[in-house]
């Protein structure tokens, strides 16, 4: 019972933090169709495609990414990780940092531990909006996740 009210405390002080945030960044949230990340914060944005690029969803191979129900999956979704990543083949589709698809070869568990705990240390270099930018990714992680729910999403991250 302590353990659940622990990740309910942490949890509860991880929304809160980032309703201030939110809240610093600007009174008005941005209510368009399509967003862009711009100077650490998510602002309306064009839905034009730039030409010569297509709009058409296309068959995406799907990958073992374990059940909804593995740890590592469900921490990745109650930490909000699902609502700027996306990982092919889940229910994960956001569309502000990164896909995660394919992260576990970038350089392994560390890679994947250091982007969540400093996530400015290594900025990857494509993002669904174009470059990726620095200072998007929340770098308090450490300090409002439960250490086994950081490990469990490196877990998960890692066997992609």
């Amino acid at each position: 019972m302590r353990t659940r009210y622990r990740k309910l405390t942490a949890l509860s002080l991880f929304v809160l933090a980032l309703s201030l945030v939110t809240a610093a960044c600007g009174a008005e949230a941005p209510t368009g169709e399509c967003l862009a990340a711009e100077d650490g914060k998510l602002v309306n944005a064009l839905c034009e495609v730039p030409a010569g690029l297509t709009a058409e969803p296309t068959a995406t191979a799907s990958i073992d990414t374990g059940t909804a129900t593995s740890p590592g999956f469900t921490a990745f979704r109650a930490s909000g990780c699902s609502g700027c990543h996306a990982i092919d083949g889940t229910s994960a589709s956001g569309q502000i940092g990164p896909n995660l698809t394919m992260v576990a070869s970038k350089g392994g568990a560390d890679y994947i531990y250091e982007s969540i705990m400093s996530p400015n240390a290594v900025i990857a270099e494509s993002c669904p909006a174009g470059p990726c930018a620095a200072n998007i990714m929340p770098g308090n992680y450490g300090e409002v996740l439960m250490p086994s729910d950081i490990d469990a999403i490196v877990e998960y991250l890692a066997s992609l």
